[in-house]
């Protein structure tokens, strides 16, 4: 009703004075005959007591309420919109869908506004006004056209007239109203004291809103005419002008005119509230000046809403933008000194505190533009150490650090951070995940390069320098574990007394203390206090008990052995007691062998590092510094080959022709009949070469696979063995491992299964089988406490390879089912012949009752088992695939009681599963079972090694009596074309 009303108002053809406003309202039957005080609106003027009465009431019955609505709303979207200030921020500090969302506010102020003005006089001097809320309500529900109705209606039927043109037709912007030289559409306004007093109307406030609205229905051109028309209007309002130059502004920055925009936005801050609009508009125009490359402009406009601002994640941004308009070095490194430094008082003054980790953060960012990348590390933590509330800021910050150290190569501290991420929401957590990998990597191998040579540079001191140092290293490592030393145990009992039996505790805060001072401001009630505490509970490291605990640990699971400055791992493995010089002395490579050991692991952590590098970073300068570090100490290193071609490839990549000469001849001389020879000098033919050993190994491998499965054990370990020796251990796939493994559980070669399944995760992280992998290895290491475990139960198995699951539900009341067999065993009907045409194996067709000659008849309403049937597996892996699907059933099926059974017909291994009420039921199971068979429940039995069917019981009678599968196999295909 109320849209109707609207529309039938605005769409008048015949537009007149306001005095003369016209309806024809539609209303229900029953108030036909009722009037409302529009429609009994007189023609000529209202008398003044009325008109005041008229006035009052749609002031502040109707007017002020709907204005209040509409406040709450803007206020309620601005609350919500959040700023991003690194990226160029909206135009406005509200959503448009904030604001439409609130739906039900806005219809309240569009039912006020049109109560306001059909419940009283039309010649109230606040119906235009309050056609002006209506049109608001309408713009902020994002109903554009709707709103520019509205404001349009205002437009003509408010716009000034003469007398005489009262109720006629006026062209609006025509030469015919202009008088003289003025040339105008908008409505004049009372100047001074007059204004303060009369009723001011609305009409110029609409004009600016048609314009607006034309602008949200991308009528730009329409709204960018009508703006310049009013620009040029003498008679438009002063105070309006602001709101013109908002508008003006907004249109150049649709369309991307940075500096335009700019321009304008500075005219228009006497349209904002307060001066926290102020800010954020000189933000804005900070951020479009620095577009538009005006440098000075946009470092006024930043220093302007740092000075009007109190948000400090808005000043933190301003003053990173200012230091990124510096035109040099030195400039740049005198703003940012002076930003950084304003930005660590502002994080220590109160009103901030609820903002360090943003201010931290910001200030952290600053020190990046300029390079000081520990100093920006150092502000990110300390922004981490603040932050309780944001996430999403800290998962940045983990991300920044985890960056920033891994560019100046502090893998340990990357790793740490990159741990630390939460990988949600990130845009590209697959990037992140790989560099995560490697950096463990290069923190592993870089810790273990620096421990072995902090280990052979102490072995390698004399005998009594060496005993000084370990003494002097023995009591730093105890004092960090909170182990108390000799010395400590002289000076007093480090354990802890029983402060009740103690009679001569006094208090460490004397009465003559001063009032009002705080104790640890006196240096002499805290030297009076340590005095105490010592005597009382002896010397102790300032830490709790729990965290003195975690400390012990975490130190003797890390043993430093380094200089004084620095502390590497000695080792893993050493208990509380081994904090001895004995045990120190343990960790070094005093003999040959020792230190042979030593270079071992120090020489392979070289190679990994040479490798990585230049596998999957791509920075060839680090791999042949390690790369020729390692032929440096060892020149006859077990993968010599592989590292000669690495160190010409990249001496190519560096453009250093003279090494990539040199080391190209070394690899020619030492391994002439190496295939890298022929990747230096021809790729594509080295790259052809490859592809054929693939497809040959890949063969080889599926043929040792096939042979596993098969039962040929002994066959596929020998020839698993010379595979390997031809192509070594890069085209072992996680089937093969996995099936490998199980031969090996079989023959209780325990130690050789774990170690082929840890291979698997290792080998093939993301594989399906990588988890499964992982319980089968944790199970075959406990596979003695759980067999001892079980010999102490009695198992008492219903049946013999049977698994049965109780369904304790409520039983459902059975339908009763009357089956013709008569009929049906004299029935006799020729197979249906399946069509030349390709069928659509996911539509499951009625089946056709049918009975063949050679005995199997096909009922689908009877019972059904679902068969699978395994194509030349060992008993090893059909007792597997059994367990995987009993593991299937728990998962999926448990409440269905399915029970498992091996049997063979003829030579052929099969698994019953059983029994299934009726046909649609059995298939039911194999369409939902079939798709995830080779992914999900047995991954390592190829798909063609298996086949599901359906079978009656009769039909598997007579199946198990031929002894052969084929028949029955023709005659289901016949039965349920497509399914299997």
């Amino acid at each position: 009703m109320l849209s109707g009303i609207f529309l039938l108002i605005a769409g008048q053809d015949t537009l007149c004075a306001q005095g003369n406003i016209t309806f024809d309202l539609k209303k229900p039957k029953a108030y036909e005959s009722r009037k409302l005080p529009s429609e009994l609106t007189p023609e000529g003027k209202i008398n003044p007591v009325k008109r005041i009465k008229e006035n009052v009431v749609s002031h502040y019955n109707f007017y002020f309420n709907a204005h209040l609505k509409i406040d709450a709303v803007l206020r309620s979207a601005k609350q919500s919109h959040i700023d991003s200030f690194n990226n160029l921020i909206p135009f406005y500090n509200f959503s448009l869908d904030q604001t439409a969302s609130q739906q039900q506010d806005l219809d309240s102020v569009i039912i006020k506004t049109n109560n306001g003005i059909l419940l009283h006089d039309l010649r109230s001097d606040w119906v235009d006004d309050l056609y002006f809320l209506m049109g608001k309500g309408y713009f902020y529900q994002k109903k554009f056209d709707s709103a520019y109705d509205v404001f349009q209606y205002i437009n003509y039927t408010f716009q000034p007239r003469e007398k005489e043109e009262r109720g006629l037709e006026k062209s609006i912007g025509s030469n015919l109203n202009n008088k003289g030289n003025i040339y105008t559409i908008s409505s004049p306004e009372n100047k001074g004291i007059s204004a303060a007093i009369t009723h001011r109307p609305i009409r110029n406030d609409a004009l600016l809103w048609i314009a607006k609205s034309l602008m949200e229905q991308d009528n730009d051109d329409d709204a960018r005419g009508m703006i310049e028309t009013l620009y040029r209007d003498q008679l438009f309002p002063n105070r309006l002008k602001p709101q013109l130059a908002e508008l003006k502004a907004y249109g150049f920055y649709r369309k991307k005119v940075y500096d335009s925009t700019a321009f304008y936005l500075e005219g228009s801050m006497d349209a904002l509230d307060n001066n926290a609009e102020r800010a954020r508009r000189w933000f804005l125009m900070g951020q479009l000046y620095a577009l538009a490359n005006k440098k000075d402009k946009a470092d006024r406009a930043y220093e302007k809403a740092v000075a009007l601002t109190t948000d400090p994640v808005m000043e933190a941004y301003a003053r990173i933008n200012q230091v990124s308009l510096a035109d040099n070095n030195e400039d740049r490194d005198k703003k940012v000194d002076s930003n950084v430094k304003k930005l660590l008082q502002m994080a220590d003054r109160e009103k901030y505190l609820a903002y360090q980790s943003i201010i931290y953060s910001a200030a952290a960012e600053m020190e990046q533009s300029r390079n000081n990348v520990q100093g920006a590390i150092a502000l990110l933590v300390k922004s981490n150490e603040a932050n309780s509330n944001d996430p999403a800021l800290r998962n940045r910050n983990h991300l920044s650090i985890a960056e920033l150290a891994f560019s100046i190569k502090q893998f340990e501290l990357a790793k740490i951070h990159y741990d630390s991420i939460n990988m949600d929401n990130l845009p590209s957590p697959e990037a992140i995940l790989e560099k995560k990998t490697i950096v463990g990597e290069l923190a592993a191998y870089h810790s273990t390069v620096q421990r072995e040579d902090s280990l052979q540079r102490i072995a390698a001191m004399p005998e009594k320098e060496r005993e000084i140092y370990l003494n002097d290293l023995l009591k730093k490592l105890k004092k960090e574990s909170g182990i108390p030393s000799k010395e400590d145990d002289s000076k007093g009992f480090s354990g802890t007394k029983n402060m009740l039996s103690d009679q001569s505790t006094v208090s460490i805060f004397p009465a003559e203390q001063k009032k009002g001072e705080w104790y640890f401001y006196n240096p002499a009630l805290k030297a009076q206090g340590s005095i105490a505490f010592k005597n009382k509970w002896g010397t102790r490291p300032n830490t709790d008990n729990w965290r003195r605990s975690s400390a012990v640990s975490v130190m003797l699971n890390n043993k430093m052995l380094n200089n004084a400055s620095e502390s590497r791992n000695t080792s893993a493995d050493m208990t509380e007691t081994d904090l001895t010089i004995e045990g120190l002395m343990e960790a070094l490579p005093l003999t040959e062998d020792l230190l042979s050991a030593s270079n071992a692991k120090k020489f392979g952590a070289y190679r990994k590092l040479g490798m990585l590098y230049k596998d999957k970073l791509d920075e060839c300068k680090e791999s042949v510094g390690w790369h020729e570090k390692l032929i440096s100490q060892q020149p006859q290193d077990p993968e010599l080959e592989k590292i000669l071609f690495d160190l010409a490839y990249c001496y190519t990549k560096v453009s250093n022709q003279s090494k990539t000469q040199f080391y190209t001849d070394q690899l020619q001389k030492l391994f002439p009949a190496s295939a890298y020879n022929l990747m230096l000098k021809d790729p594509m033919a080295a790259l052809k070469l490859s592809e054929q050993q693939h497809t040959e190994a890949t063969q080889r491998y599926q043929r040792i696979y096939d042979l596993f499965l098969a039962g040929k054990f002994k066959e596929a370990l020998q020839e698993k063995q010379s595979a390997d020796a031809t192509f070594g251990q890069h085209h072992w796939t996680p089937q093969l491992l996995f099936i490998e493994s199980i031969y090996y559980v079989q023959t209780r070669q325990d130690s050789l299964a774990v170690a082929t399944l840890n291979k698997i995760p290792e080998m093939h992280p993301g594989s399906p089988m990588a988890m499964k992998a992982g319980q089968l290895a944790d199970v075959v290491t406990r596979r003695e406490e759980i067999e001892n475990e079980l010999k102490g139960k009695e198992v008492v198995r219903t049946k013999e390879d049977t698994l049965t699951w109780i369904d304790d539900s409520p039983v459902a009341k059975s339908r009763e089912r009357v089956v013709k067999t008569d009929t049906l065993k004299k029935q006799t009907i020729e197979p249906v012949v399946i069509s030349k045409t390709k069928t659509d194996s996911t539509v499951f067709k009625a089946p056709v009752m049918q009975q063949k000659s050679d005995g199997y008849t096909f009922d689908p309403t009877g019972k059904h088992l679902v068969i699978l049937l395994l194509n030349n597996v060992d008993l090893v892996f059909v007792n597997e695939a059994k367990r995987a699907i009993a593991r299937y059933h728990a998962e999926r099926f448990a409440p269905t009681g399915l029970t498992l059974k091996s049997e063979f017909i003829g030579n052929i291994p099969t698994i019953l599963i059983e029994s299934f009420p009726n046909l649609a039921e059995a298939i039911a199971y194999t369409d939902k079972t079939i798709p995830i068979a080779s992914k999900e429940i047995f991954p390592w039995l190829p798909a063609e090694k298996f086949r599901f069917l359906v079978i009656s019981p009769e039909n598997l009678t007579r199946v198990m009596e031929e002894k052969n599968t084929a028949a029955y196999l023709q005659f289901i295909q016949l039965q349920l074309p497509g399914k299997f």
